[in-house]
């Protein structure tokens, strides 16, 4: 099959969020599997094209799109990536960027209007004129360069199906080149806030040109939804059964998409996102890019626990502040002293609501307040209140608690690593990839009870608690902390060598592309 995927971001060239980590497998495993697999992606200002092989600056001819009235030129470059052929986009509203989708601090000290972590604020003219032009490529192609399968990734690329919809029914060359193509939409976050909608039809016609009466489908509330309008062409995919069984139903949690796609009654398949083991493998410090190799799977922890003493003594500690010298800020610090008693709790991931940090920051407090001998690790960045309340608990609790406020990949790694227990309070989750990343790492995730974190087996492969309050989280920590202090590390190291081979054996990308994504491509196609 020829698979076209379509992302904003992908691992290694372009990263934001968990959409890069799912994007680079499904398309790396797919090649695997013998499919031609091509990425179209924006090229940013932040792009890494260190790794590609085989670049070309100009490539295919350049296409015009008309986005709110402006015809707009955007040229193509090309490269490889482990097997995958990346098309870019290319036009100097993405190349300004400096991220993906938000202000960097270097953009906001040229234009204070421009606010770290702040959204793009031509976002909707960022996603409209990518999707154009991936739709207009084709008119750049031969015919039997057709694709079978477009497969866009989450809203940006959601409005994708509707213009190649658009194109079939015209006159153009596209119609012909898209004929038998079949559209694939992966919704990977339904929360409000992720939606990239249009907020009125006026403004969706006026960006995508596409008919009023057409766009007239996505409406929900008074906005057009890309994930809404997709349904009416493409199949929609989210990234765990369980997440999927809650947008077909109404809840809070969706801004009133769920509530639409239910009243439509339009069926959302899940699909488990894998995990590229090797990319993580703790056992080659090539790859994990840990101090020590260890192998959880095989019960051998000796190098876990090595690399906790370098992270205490070279990255944690009171001296390492103001020395530090990474893209991250360290506030609060870790003293070691309390040797191989104390009991250590991670949280590696963004700093937004959704992730339930003030509910973590209730249970952290209070867990340290009772001066038991657990010590909190958070590393990431986000939501400016959210990271200003994790500042403020480093800072209360000198020697119990450390904010790593930013991303360094090494030392997320690494905190992760260190840790004896990684704490996950999501008020929803699609799927999640850290408490598989903590899983591989010997870690045991503790976690909320929904959507994708659902997959963790409750007391086998970690630990599972209902509901997402603060008091809850504090009583299965505090029992956690006491039952670890009182046992020793051997407590826990059945579990940790069966979570890290049950998700080796059921999650690995290669079988999530061949039995769920392939066959279902092949379902689509009436193969």
């Amino acid at each position: 099959m020829n698979i076209w995927i379509v992302s904003r971001e992908y691992n290694g060239i372009a990263e934001a969020g968990g959409v890069k980590n799912v994007t680079c497998s499904l398309a790396e495993n797919l090649v695997r599997l013998g499919q031609l697999v091509t990425l179209f992606i924006p090229l940013y200002g932040c792009t890494n094209l260190s790794g590609l092989q085989e670049y070309r600056c100009i490539w295919h001819h350049p296409v015009v799109v008309r986005v709110q009235g402006r015809h707009v030129i955007v040229t193509f470059c090309r490269g490889v990536l482990n097997g995958v052929e990346i098309v870019f986009v290319c036009n100097r509203a993405f190349s300004d960027k400096k991220a993906v989708y938000t202000y960097t601090k270097e953009e906001e000290l040229k234009n204070p209007r421009h606010r770290k972590g702040s959204g793009h604020e031509d976002a909707a003219f960022l996603n409209t004129l990518f999707q154009k032009a991936v739709a207009a490529y084709g008119e750049t192609c031969v015919q039997d360069e057709s694709p079978d399968i477009i497969h866009c990734q989450d809203a940006t690329t959601a409005f994708i199906p509707s213009f190649v919809a658009a194109a079939t029914q015209s006159s153009s060359k596209l119609a012909a080149f898209y004929r038998n193509t079949r559209c694939l939409v992966t919704i990977h976050n339904a929360g409000a806030g992720y939606h990239h909608e249009f907020g009125s039809l006026d403004d969706a016609v006026s960006y995508t040109g596409l008919p009023r009466e057409e766009l007239a489908q996505g409406l929900c509330n008074g906005r057009v939804e890309p994930f809404l309008l997709a349904a009416g062409h493409a199949c929609l995919t989210t990234v765990s059964p369980e997440y999927a069984q809650e947008l077909m139903r109404p809840n809070d949690m969706t801004g009133g998409l769920s509530d639409a796609l239910c009243r439509r009654h339009v069926t959302v398949t899940g699909i488990t996102n894998g995990i590229d083991f090797a990319r993580y493998d703790p056992a080659d410090t090539a790859v994990s890019l840990l101090p020590y190799p260890f192998s959880p799977q095989d019960g051998d922890l000796d190098g876990k626990y090595r690399c906790r003493d370098v992270f205490l003594g070279d990255y944690a500690s009171r001296a390492c502040m103001a020395a530090l010298g990474r893209s991250v800020e360290q506030h609060g610090y870790i003293d070691a002293s309390g040797g191989a008693d104390s009991v250590y709790i991670a949280y590696h991931g963004r700093v937004v609501t959704q992730k339930g940090i003030p509910v973590l920051v209730a249970a952290a407090e209070r867990l340290l307040k009772k001066q038991v001998s657990a010590k909190f690790i958070f590393i990431g960045q986000g939501e400016p209140e959210l990271e200003r309340e994790l500042v403020r608990l480093s800072e209360s609790y000198p020697g119990s608690c450390v904010f790593f406020n930013g991303y360094d990949r090494a030392l997320s790694r690494l905190c992760i690593a260190a840790a004896d227990f990684a704490v996950f309070p999501s008020f929803f989750e699609p799927c999640g990839l850290e408490d598989f990343i903590a899983q591989v790492y010997g870690t045991i995730p503790v976690a909320h009870a929904t959507g994708g974190l659902c997959k963790i087996i409750d007391e086998k492969t970690g630990f599972l608690y209902k509901e997402n309050s603060a008091d809850e989280l504090f009583v299965l920590l505090y029992a956690l902390t006491k039952v670890l202090a009182i046992g020793g590390r051997k407590t826990f190291a059945p579990m940790i060598r069966y979570a890290a081979r049950y998700i080796r054996e059921h999650y690995a990308w290669e079988h999530v592309a061949k039995d769920k994504y392939i066959t279902l491509y092949r379902r689509l196609l009436g193969m």
